[in-house]
C-alpha cells in the first residue's frame, strides 16, 4: 500500500467489493499521485484504461476506435460510445467472474461538448450483466467541484462516489525520505509541496540543496518550463494570472487593496482571477481579505525564477547563492506554518489563524476541555527570545489571554525565555511523524 494513501485505498476497495457496477470520480491536481494510487489499487485486478484527449467527440471516438483496432479488436472506424464501451470491456470467450476496473483518464474532455458519453455509460452499465467499476479521473479539481454537477444534471445521481486525492502530508515525506534531516525535508517540502509526482524525481543520495538546484535551477531543468505549460493550459490571459501570482509571491501584497495598488488592475478583475486561481488550487484565502499561493511548486517559481528570468541559470549553484540562499529561510516559513497546522489539527478541537496588527500570524487553538493555547511557529531555525518578545507584545496589545504557549522549533530555543504566568511548551513537527 502506498505511504499516506491508506484512506484513499480503503475507499476504492470498498466500492470494488460492492455488488453490481459503480462509477467513481477520482480527481486531484497534477502530480498529486492519482496514477500511482490507481496503479497500486489495480495491481492484482483486471484493468482496462483509456486516456481521453482534448478534442471533439467525433475525433475522440475515432482515436479511441483506432487504439482498440491496434490491440486487435474489431470495431468501426467511427464507432459510437456504446460500441466503444462494449469493445473495450467484452472479451470473446471470457470466463473470469472477477469485477473489472475501467479507468478513463481526463474524462472532462468527454463531457466538454455534451453529456452523451455519460448517458451512454450509465445505460451500458445498467444493461451489462457483469459488474464493472468505472473510475473517471481528472486533474481539473475546480471543474469537478464547481461545474460538473450543473453540467451533467441528474446524471450525477448515478455516480457512486467522489474521491479527491489531496497532497500528501509532510509526515509522509518524512517516512519516505527518512534519511533526510527534518530541516532538509522542510526545504524540499517548501519547494515541491505534497506532490509525490515531483518527489519521485528526487535523488535520495543527494542533499536537499543539490536536488533543488538540479530539478529547478539548471538551465535545462524541465520543471520550470512544465509550470509555464500548466498555467498556459489553464488560463486564457496568462499575463494577468502571472501578474497576480507574482504579486502574491512578493509577500507584501496579499490583501485585495494591496494587489489593486500594486498591479493597477481593478478590484473586480482581481477578485475574478483570484476565484479562478482558487478553483485551480493555486491560491487560497487564509484570512478575511488575505490571500496566499498554496501550491508550493508555483510559489517557488514565482518567488525565485519568475523575477529573475534574464539571469543566467546555466550554473544552478551560482543562481542559488545569488538569489535564494539568504531568502530561503523566510520562504520556508509559510510552509512550516502549514506543516505545524497539520500537526495541530490532529491534536486540538479547533485551530484558527490569528493575524496580529504587526502582520505576524499565529495559531489560536482550543482543547476539548476549553483550554486556550497560542502557537508560535517562528522557530524553523531556532526560536529566540526576540520571537517570544514579539509574541508577548502582540498578545498584550490585542488583549489575548491563553492558558499555554506552544512553540514549534526544530533547532532548539534560547534558554533565557521567561515563562511568566503561563506554561511554555516546545514541540517539533517531527515528533508526530
Amino acid at each position: 500500500m502506498l505511504t499516506g494513501r491508506e484512506q484513499e485505498t480503503a475507499f476504492l476497495e470498498n466500492h470494488y467489493k460492492r455488488t453490481g457496477s459503480q462509477i467513481l470520480v477520482v480527481y486531484g491536481q497534477r502530480g498529486v499521485g492519482k496514477t500511482a494510487l490507481l496503479t497500486s489499487f489495480t495491481e492484482k485486478k483486471q484493468t482496462l484504461r483509456y486516456s481521453a484527449g482534448n478534442c471533439s467527440s467525433r475525433e475522440q471516438q475515432y482515436l479511441w476506435g483506432r487504439e482498440l483496432r491496434s490491440r486487435g479488436k474489431e470495431i468501426a472506424e467511427y464507432p459510437s460510445w456504446r460500441e466503444l464501451l462494449e469493445c473495450m470491456t467484452i472479451q470473446k470467450g471470457e470466463t473470469t467472474a472477477d469485477k473489472k476496473v475501467l479507468i478513463i483518464e481526463n474524462f472532462q474532455y468527454l463531457l466538454k461538448g455534451d453529456t452523451l458519453f455519460l448517458q451512454e455509460l450509465i445505460r451500458f452499465l445498467k444493461e451489462k450483466k457483469e459488474a464493472l467499476l468505472v473510475i473517471l479521473t481528472t486533474y481539473a479539481s475546480g471543474w469537478v467541484e464547481n461545474s460538473m454537477i450543473s453540467k451533467v444534471g441528474n446524471l450525477a445521481f448515478s455516480v457512486s462516489g467522489f474521491l479527491k486525492v489531496k497532497e500528501l502530508p509532510f509526515s509522509a515525506m518524512r517516512k519516505i525520505f527518512s534519511d533526510y534531516t527534518v530541516q532538509e525535508s522542510i526545504s524540499l517540502y517548501a519547494a515541491l509541496g505534497g506532490l509525490p509526482g515531483l518527489w519521485r524525481l528526487l535523488y535520495p543520495q543527494n542533499s536537499a540543496e543539490e536536488n533543488l538546484i538540479r530539478l529547478l535551477l539548471q538551465r535545462n531543468s524541465f520543471l520550470p518550463e512544465l509550470m509555464i505549460k500548466w498555467l498556459s493550459e489553464e488560463s486564457r490571459e496568462t499575463a494577468v494570472y502571472d501578474t497576480i501570482l507574482a504579486t502574491l509571491a512578493d509577500g507584501r501584497h496579499g490583501k485585495l487593496n494591496d494587489m489593486y495598488a500594486h498591479t493597477g488592475f481593478s478590484r473586480a478583475k482581481i477578485s475574478v482571477y483570484l476565484k479562478n486561481l482558487m478553483e485551480l488550487e493555486l491560491v487560497e484565502k487564509v484570512l478575511p481579505g488575505t490571500y496566499e499561493i498554496c501550491n508550493a511548486f508555483v510559489r517557488f517559481y514565482f518567488c525565485f525564477l519568475f523575477p529573475h528570468q534574464t539571469s543566467e541559470r546555466t550554473e544552478g549553484s551560482t543562481f542559488y547563492e545569488k538569489y535564494i540562499r539568504e531568502e530561503y529561510n523566510d520562504f520556508q516559513l509559510l510552509t512550516y506554518r502549514r506543516i505545524c497546522q497539520e500537526v495541530l489539527q490532529g491534536r486540538f478541537r479547533t485551530v484558527e489563524l490569528w493575524n496580529s496588527r504587526q502582520g505576524k500570524i499565529y495559531f489560536l487553538c482550543r482543547e476539548d476541555t476549553g483550554r486556550k493555547i497560542v502557537v508560535d511557529y517562528s522557530g524553523t531555525v531556532c526560536y529566540t527570545s526576540k520571537d517570544y518578545d514579539v509574541l508577548q507584545a502582540s498578545m498584550k496589545r490585542e488583549h489575548v489571554t491563553v492558558d499555554s504557549i506552544l512553540i514549534f522549533s526544530e533547532n532548539g530555543y534560547e534558554k533565557t525565555l521567561t515563562e511568566g504566568t503561563v506554561q511554555i511548551l516546545v514541540h517539533s513537527v517531527d515528533e508526530n511523524s
